[in-house]
């Protein structure tokens, strides 16, 4: 007899229905379940939104309706859940009813084989993320190729999971000898390994330390490392690397000091060096006579400083060696300056975009040859809101990547605990969404507003998850859903301390 039977009026998108005595505890929020459409009798799938409680002063539409139903009531109060209709199954997944649903009408719960064959994904090509937050029973998959091609965001606030869901999307995606890099901001990446797949870490100090190609760099990448030029000392670095794409086909720090070290002698009217045959004498008269002494030295003195921290050089870290199937290649960032992280992560993802890019030109391969996704810990401070007179190094290549990464083989995963200081074409490019908890309300609503899968239901349903659970929405799944997120296989970082638990033992 099922769980229930509809009551009050029905329309094609929602409709009530009161539980059956004895079944109170299998109808939840969040549950699916199933009614006859009245006129085909095809089953109609539908998830419970709420539920409120109603009593015997019930209005004459519900005394009506449970007169006519075929349920034994307990006196007082009854249950009685919201449901939104979510449509028939049909071979193309799952299409609204035209027609309606008929009062008195049996409600039960949907078939886990039926839950099976709506959300299923194409084997080898699928990720297993964890199960129905309602049921245990039934598996959620998530499409790669989509969740990938067409990028993905974890978002949630501090504490609820973002970091072990990523980790858990790494595993499946290396489980497919996928070419994955993370941009790792607190180190809690470092000790995921495996047993049939490589992990390189780059660090910015120390062993193995991850080199940025200084011709690569933009000269608004500078200014962002030297924030405290003046405007002369700008307009200087913009002639020293226009003279060093001029004349040279690679350059680094060096080479740069080099280049203000032959107009600081033509300054002080010393003899020329042998760098100063590289330009031709109207050239170097041209740059010489809009600066002063000062504004040179100041420049050297901040180009030494750059060079001292360990990350610039002429070639930079072959990104073929970064970007390989079947390998993880982690950022570690954790201790880098917050102008230096955001210049990394901007080369990095110019190098693998424009590398990618070559590689699907050619006809004749080079590039990168392998797809890659990039895991952004931290979006919002890679990936800002703009502010007029804000420059973000690495927020023009990730918006380039998010537009135009599909058509190369170039994924986004953007995480962040801060949506609503994310870029709002960022955000919503991401067509695949992994939402945990959520309470800020700016947020919420920054959500609502940029990505069109998400709805006011979904919305409305952030604050109560609990820590792990998700509701995944997007192109990568069938429907929205409410996950129990699995769990890890690596071993996991970052987990809260326990405060009171290592006061007790230091004692």
């Amino acid at each position: 007899m099922g769980v229930g039977q509809v009551i009050g009026s029905t329309t094609l998108r929602n409709f009530r229905f009161v539980i059956k005595e004895g079944e109170e505890a299998k109808v939840k929020r969040d549950e699916f379940v199933t009614v006859e459409e009245a006129v085909t009798g095809k089953k109609v799938l539908g998830v419970v939104k709420d539920i409120i409680i109603s009593n015997e002063l019930l209005p004459d539409e519900f005394g009506r309706d449970l007169r006519l139903a075929d349920i034994i009531l307990k006196e007082g109060e009854y249950p009685v859940p919201t449901v939104k209709v979510l449509g028939i199954e049909s071979e193309d997944g799952l299409e609204m009813p035209r027609h309606g649903i008929k009062p008195g009408s049996i409600v039960d719960l949907a078939s886990d084989e039926l839950l099976d064959r709506i959300l299923e994904q194409e084997e080898g090509r699928s990720a297993h993320v964890g199960s129905l937050s309602t049921r245990d029973t039934v598996r959620i998959n998530v499409n790669v190729n989509e969740m990938v091609s067409r990028h993905c965001a974890v978002l949630a606030m501090t504490g609820a999971g973002k970091s072990y869901t990523v980790g858990v999307l790494v595993e499946e995606l290396m489980k497919k000898k996928g070419a994955v890099i993370v941009f790792d901001l607190h180190g809690e990446f470092l000790q995921m390994e495996f047993d049939d797949a490589d992990v390189r870490v780059y660090n910015t100090e120390g062993a193995n330390t991850i080199m940025v190609d200084v011709t690569s760099l933009h000269a608004g990448d500078f200014m962002n490392l030297m924030p405290d030029l003046t405007t002369t000392q700008r307009d200087l670095l913009d002639e020293v690397l226009g003279l060093a794409d001029r004349f040279y086909d690679k350059y680094d720090l060096n080479t740069l000091h080099k280049i203000l070290e032959v107009i600081y002698d033509i300054k002080k009217g010393e003899k020329k060096s042998e760098d100063a045959e590289m330009f031709p004498t109207n050239v170097l008269k041209s740059v010489t006579k809009k600066v002063g002494v000062s504004t040179v030295g100041a420049l050297m003195r901040r180009m030494r400083r750059l060079e001292r921290m360990g990350v610039f050089s002429l070639n930079g870290t072959p990104l073929t060696e970064v970007v390989k199937s079947n390998q993880l290649s982690i950022i570690n960032l954790s201790d880098a300056d917050e102008r230096v992280s955001q210049i990394i992560v901007a080369a990095i993802c110019r190098g693998v975009f424009n590398g990618r890019r070559r590689h699907m030109k050619s006809e004749n391969g080079g590039g990168i040859g392998t797809p890659t996704l990039i895991v952004l810990e931290e979006a919002h401070n890679f990936a800002p809101r703009s502010i007029e007179g804000e420059y973000s190094p690495s927020r023009t290549i990730i918006r380039k990547i998010a537009r135009e990464g599909r058509k190369f083989g170039v994924g986004l995963c953007i995480v962040s605990q801060r949506p609503n200081k994310l870029d709002q074409d960022v955000l919503s490019q991401c067509n695949t969404q992994v939402i945990m908890k959520i309470v800020n309300p700016s947020d919420q609503e920054y959500i609502r507003q940029s990505v069109e899968t998400v709805t006011e239901d979904i919305v409305r349903d952030l604050p109560s998850l609990s820590r792990g659970e998700a509701i995944i929405v997007g192109s990568a799944i069938k429907l929205p859903v409410p996950v129990k997120i699995r769990e890890r296989k690596t071993r996991v970082s970052g987990e809260d301390v326990d405060i009171v638990g290592e006061w007790n033992n230091a004692g």
